[in-house]
């Protein structure tokens, strides 16, 4: 306070003030300043995540335990598993043609031989994701001047993620029909069963490999 009495006349003098209040403008700015420090991470790295209803993550390593937390991981599916959802469907007039048997037997349980389909949306059709057609007896039902053929490829362009396999005992036949080019393979009547079962496999956990 003496101080401030002795130096009266220099603190109220045009310096004295220029000094005052360059000190107070310092003085304020800096207590603002504290208000509004930024968010610092310890990685000196400012994350945001806005994405919905997910929270905002401002750390690398709280960001790395929420992806972690929140990936679900892939499970991958063994042949057994395929044999238990996998619905096969043979379509042939001849109801003794043992390969879907066969099929049955090496675990494939739900493998099915009807002798033709009335409507492309009934539910053998619907429900099977490979489907084995003859070329000679069926799509009479429906139609189809080229029987299996016509079938075939009905099936094929309603269904395109379905596999379908045409096969024949014939070894005469419309060689360009459309449908062959359109099906997912083709193999004679009299072929080893294993060759259907092979082909089975492939449209199955092939795809998983």
């Amino acid at each position: 306070m003496n101080w401030i009495v002795a130096n009266k006349e220099w603190l109220f003098s045009g310096g004295g003030l220029a000094v005052i209040t360059f000190i107070l403008a310092k003085v304020f700015s800096a207590s603002k300043g504290d208000d509004k420090q930024p968010l610092q991470t310890t990685n000196n790295i400012d994350i945001k995540i806005d994405r919905g209803n997910e929270p905002a993550v401002n750390n690398i390593a709280s960001k790395a335990e929420f992806v972690k937390a929140n990936v679900k991981p892939v499970v991958k599916k063994t042949l057994d598993d395929f044999k238990n959802e996998t619905r096969i469907l043979f379509i042939d007039d001849d109801m003794r043609f043992k390969v879907s048997k066969i099929l049955i037997r090496s675990g494939w349980v739900h493998t099915k031989l009807i002798k033709d389909c009335d409507t492309l949306d009934e539910l053998d059709v619907i429900n099977a994701s490979i489907l084995f057609i003859d070329v000679q007896g069926v799509g009479l039902s429906m139609g189809f001047n080229d029987e299996g053929l016509g079938l075939a490829l009905a099936i094929k362009e309603k269904y395109p993620l379905k596999k379908v396999v045409i096969y024949s005992a014939e070894t005469q036949g419309n060689r360009f029909h459309r449908a062959l080019r359109e099906a997912d393979s083709f193999l004679a009547k009299n072929a080893d069963p294993y060759e259907f079962q092979r082909l089975v496999e492939e449209f199955t956990i092939g795809g998983e490999c």
